[in-house]
């Protein structure tokens, strides 16, 4: 794929993402779950690109306070994955461009996430800022940062 603009990002049940979960999020760490206590969670969108009917990327945004950014509404993003064959097309800057538009047109004002050390580049190349210190997610046994991204006035 070369055309991001032949993506298409909307709203996706979350067991529609399960697969892809399993297949990215889990494989080699020490869960198998693809469940997130926060899919049910009132306010949580999912958000998926299709490239065609076959999905590509995928993401769930929920509300959630962050301590960095104090007082102010904030939505943090979990469980993003695009497929192993797609990965560095741009598929998963086309999601996560569409989510924080859509977040922005909401007037959330903060988007954060726990970021795998391995996706840092990823995040940092849209703009989110590394804070704090790393730390080990006990789920995957993997090297987290926490990324911030302030949308007002950006």
């Amino acid at each position: 794929m070369s055309e991001p603009q032949r993506l298409l990002v909307r709203d996706v049940p979350p067991s529609d993402m399960h697969d892809l979960r399993r297949r990215v999020l889990r494989t080699g760490t020490p869960s198998s779950n693809v469940t997130f206590e926060q899919d049910d969670r009132r306010g949580t969108v999912h958000l998926g690109a299709f490239l065609g009917a076959r999905l590509v990327a995928i993401g769930t945004f929920f509300p959630s306070p962050t301590t960095w950014r104090p007082g102010r509404r904030a939505v943090q993003l979990r469980g993003m994955a695009v497929e192993p064959g797609v990965q560095g097309t741009g598929a998963g800057r086309f999601l996560l461009e569409a989510a924080i538009d859509r977040l922005r047109r909401e007037g959330v004002e903060v988007l954060w996430a726990n970021a795998r050390d391995s996706a840092l580049g990823f995040y940092v190349r849209l703009g989110m800022e590394i804070v704090g210190d790393g730390f080990v997610s006990g789920e995957t046994a993997l090297p987290h940062h926490v990324v911030v991204l302030d949308l007002e006035g950006t």
